[in-house]
């Protein structure tokens, strides 16, 4: 039965854990189900006789408990299929490492032990998709598995009660497998992001998370020998959501900042556990630090990469994926590079999966935007990755020939001033906001809504500023002014004038329960706010 302590989503399960090391034999056992279903689902429909998983975690105290919990299911499944588990712990690494090497040892999937950006004290995990893809929807290897995957897996957990093979235990993490996949990730980061800013100096912040002892090692491959702080595996700073604005009105990112000028670096990188995110912080010319807002790392990331691809010798056409929440910054940038841009539904396994699509047609996806956080995907990757942003971002402050395509591309015959500021100034002015409610009715009524009141909001409140508006609805990687029958997609109203775009997008959060999110992307604030104010006014 299901637990009602754990959230499930299409991303992944996540409860809270405590502080460890143990956890409660219920929680132990919830770990095992999910573990045994997604090994059964994996091997039922692809059998195979030795089945190879996989197994990581970030360092939270609790992470050897659920690991252990989760090995077990694996192996009970296997157990009763008749199958052979050969399973790699790598121990503590990071979710871009582990969604690496699930494609290096050609794995039939993977777990990863992880609640990413929440507080320490809670845990979870999420699974891959292994090397031979199925399914109604089959995502790429080593991506998050398909929403229609996870969401058999979810109710196959919730249904059943496999017995185990005997007492959980936690076994020792294979160092030599370990080793061997950082050192192969370390040659993908090496073989795509090098630059010539050998002497830069940079900031990185691991915060005692999964980057812990591998972020420096990564940057040192592509030239730079990085300041570390807050490197001590398991220990933390400060708050892991290294996204927030504190009561007090600090900043996490602010003593970051404070370092950055101090060692006159060009940028800070902040991770946060799974170092799946990076978010940046810069000091610009007269000395005032800054925090990117995740939608302006984006298009920083997504310049960067259309640049790289620009000046590689691919001829295959640019393509940017975009999910329905990103800034038509992104959309403004990517016309300028004469790259296409591909709209899918929010989520990372919709942005992977349509990723490989454009390859499977003959393109070049260089990159791709998640969800309204920012989170960005590179090619040749399936997950969100913050060491690559933070590889970006030295090619975007540093590298003066990627500087100059990117320049001479957005702003010709505008001077390009130092740094990541000089690159950032010439972006498209784009701004976006965004806010979460607390759902009143079903995602269908609330649809039923929108369609109803916006026409007459536009015409009241926004046809002096804007001409014209359509309405269009996302769902997994369709995006169109048909309303899916499926339960749960985004809604977003499209407003355009002479020059100038913008949208308010809505929809039903599918990792918090009862919750709404709202984005408003204006050409400037002002308009902006307008437009997730009438989002909130709509939705109440």
């Amino acid at each position: 039965m299901a637990n009602p302590r754990w959230l499930q989503s299409y991303s992944g399960v996540r409860a809270v854990v405590g502080d460890g090391p143990g956890v409660e034999k219920g929680d132990e056992a919830f770990a095992f189900r999910h573990a045994y279903c997604y090994a059964l689902s994996r091997l039922q429909a692809n059998p195979a006789g030795l089945a190879r998983i996989v197994l990581a975690r970030d360092p939270r105290p609790t992470g050897s408990a659920l690991a252990a919990a989760q090995a077990q299911g694996l192996a009970s499944a296997c157990r009763d299929l008749g199958v052979t588990l050969e399973l790699i712990d790598l121990g503590i690494v990071s979710t871009p490492v582990w969604q690496h090497s699930v494609r290096m040892f050609e794995a039939h999937g993977g777990v990863m032990i992880t609640a990413s950006h929440n507080p320490i004290d809670n845990n979870g995990w999420k699974y891959a998709t292994g090397v031979e893809s199925f399914g109604g929807d089959p995502a790429p290897p080593g991506a998050l598995l398909s929403a229609s995957d996870m969401a058999s897996l979810i109710r196959a957990a919730n249904a059943f009660r496999p017995e185990p093979t005997g007492s959980a235990r936690v076994a020792e993490p294979d160092t030599a497998a370990r080793e061997r996949a950082i050192a192969g990730y370390i040659r993908f980061v090496a073989g795509t992001y090098q630059t010539q800013a050998k002497r830069a100096r940079i900031v990185i912040d691991t915060n005692g998370g999964a980057a812990s002892r591998i972020a420096d090692r990564v940057f040192r491959s592509i030239g730079v020998d990085p300041i570390v702080i807050n490197h001590d595996e398991g220990i933390t700073a400060h708050e892991i959501d290294v996204e927030q604005t504190r009561a007090d009105g600090t900043h996490v990112l602010d003593g970051l900042a404070t370092r950055v000028r101090a060692e006159g670096a060009l940028f800070g990188l902040a991770y946060d556990f799974d170092a799946d995110r990076g978010n940046l912080t810069y000091v610009d010319e007269a000395g005032v630090a800054h925090i990117p807002s995740p939608q302006a790392a984006a298009a920083i990331n997504t310049a960067i990469a259309l640049a790289v691809h620009r000046q590689s010798s691919d001829t295959r056409p640019a393509v940017v994926v975009a999910s329905d929440a990103t800034s038509c910054r992104v959309r403004q940038i990517a016309a300028a590079f004469g790259a296409r841009v591909v709209e899918v539904e929010t989520g990372e396994i919709n942005v992977v999966t349509a990723m490989r699509d454009q390859k499977m047609h003959g393109c070049r996806a260089v990159v791709g935007v998640e969800g309204p956080n920012g989170g960005t995907v590179f090619a040749d990757t399936t997950c969100r990755d913050g060491t690559l942003v933070g590889a970006g971002a030295l090619l975007a402050a540093a590298d003066t020939g990627l500087r100059a395509i990117i320049s001479n591309t957005l702003a010709p015959g505008r001077r390009m001033g130092p740094g990541l500021s000089g690159l950032i100034d010439l972006l498209p002015p784009q701004r976006s906001f965004m806010d979460s409610l607390a759902a009143r009715t079903d995602w269908a009524d609330s649809v039923t809504r929108l369609d109803q009141e916006f026409p007459a909001i536009f015409a009241a409140e926004l046809a002096g500023v804007w001409a014209t508006f359509d309405v269009v609805y996302s769902y997994t990687r369709d995006v169109s002014t048909v309303k899916p029958t499926a339960a749960g997609y985004g809604w977003k109203a499209r407003v355009w004038r002479p020059g100038a775009e913008g949208f308010l997008w809505v929809r039903g959060s599918k990792t918090e329960a009862r919750v709404v999110r709202i984005v408003g992307d204006g050409p400037d604030e002002a308009s902006a706010r307008t437009l997730l104010a009438i989002g909130r006014q709509l939705l109440r």
